[in-house]
C-alpha cells in the first residue's frame, strides 16, 4: 500500500469510474474482494481460549471487519 502511495498518478484518478465498466464492474470487483473476508471468521474459531468470550468475540470481529475494510479500500484506491 505505501509503494502504491508513493507511484499514485492522479491523472489515473479521472474518471473514478471508467465508462466502459460503469457500475457493473464497480459491483463485478465488490463481489470479488468480499471473498477476502471470510478469513475473519478464524476469530470465532478461537473463541474458546478468550478469558471473557462474550464480550472479546463480537469486539474481534468488528475490529476485524473495520481493519480489513480499511486495507482493502486503500489497496484498491492505490491499484
Amino acid at each position: 500500500i505505501v509503494g502504491g502511495f508513493l507511484c499514485l498518478n492522479t491523472d489515473n484518478l479521472t474518471p473514478f469510474i471508467p465508462p466502459q465498466l460503469g457500475f457493473a464492474g464497480v459491483a463485478r470487483g465488490a463481489t470479488s474482494s468480499f471473498f477476502g473476508y471470510l478469513g475473519y471468521d478464524e476469530v470465532c474459531c478461537v473463541a474458546g481460549e478468550a478469558i471473557n468470550p462474550t464480550r472479546d468475540v463480537p469486539r474481534a470481529v468488528l475490529y476485524t471487519l473495520v481493519i480489513l475494510s480499511f486495507l482493502y479500500v486503500t489497496a484498491a484506491f492505490v491499484l
